[in-house]
């Protein structure tokens, strides 16, 4: 997990992860990339032995703070997580399930919005697949990508690839996707697993990036070049 500013909602979070971790032989790796609200007060105050959290020693964005994140992780098996989701019953159970045949897994979602107001309460609008359906191969990630890092997990074989991450990636999640597309295998699963929340205050907006045409294509070269 990667955090920044995250403390609103980041306790509902884990605390869905955790009631789902095995005790004994897991982890919560959190790099913060230095929030100035609560975030880390909430996060300390859980308590858990199970959660291991890397302070800020500069600001490196959502993408490269996920890398530091995931170079610091130990596991066999690893799951992508937002400050801000929640993960609904029997999500890790059914993604290691998958996992069995699989080298990467990707899940639907709910889309969570905003139901009332100072995001007070909230409503399912919908699925991620009406959004953003997941597509299968290297060249329509690479061209338009369908991996959503929240809904992600996978073998830490696909790391030993993946990092450290090249520059100027437009956002993790494509990179660890387009990895997996070409070296191993990549299984979907319909059901949504999470509950997705879409406020003001996201890193990434599904459907909505403010990226002018030439970074875009700045962006596809640079992808096609780290792949090759």
């Amino acid at each position: 997990m990667a955090t920044y500013n995250g403390g609103k909602f980041i306790r509902e979070q884990l605390e869905s992860i955790l009631s789902q971790l095995p005790s004994d032989h897991s982890e919560i790796v959190i790099a913060d990339d230095g929030s100035t609200d609560d975030t880390l007060v909430v996060v300390n105050s859980l308590g858990d032995s199970r959660i291991r959290l890397l302070n800020a020693e500069e600001h490196l964005g959502v993408i490269y703070n996920y890398e530091r994140a995931l170079q610091a992780s130990k596991g066999d098996i690893v799951f992508l997580a937002d400050q801000d989701d929640i993960w609904l019953p029997g999500k890790v159970d059914k993604v290691l399930a998958a996992l069995n045949d699989a080298d990467l897994v990707t899940h639907d979602a709910w889309m969570l919005r905003p139901s009332g107001s100072q995001d007070s309460s909230w409503a399912r609008a919908g699925k991620l697949s009406d959004i953003r359906a997941y597509k299968s191969g290297v060249v329509a990630n690479w061209w338009k990508n369908t991996f959503t890092g929240c809904c992600m997990a996978f073998r830490r074989s696909i790391l030993d690839k993946a990092l450290p991450f090249p520059k100027n990636l437009p956002m993790h999640d494509q990179w660890l996707g387009l990895v997996a597309e070409k070296n191993f295998k990549v299984k979907s699963i319909d059901e949504p697993l999470v509950e997705y929340r879409q406020h003001s205050t996201n890193a990434t907006h599904i459907g909505n990036s403010p990226a002018g045409v030439f970074q875009k294509i700045k962006w596809r070269l640079d992808l096609l070049k780290a792949i090759i």
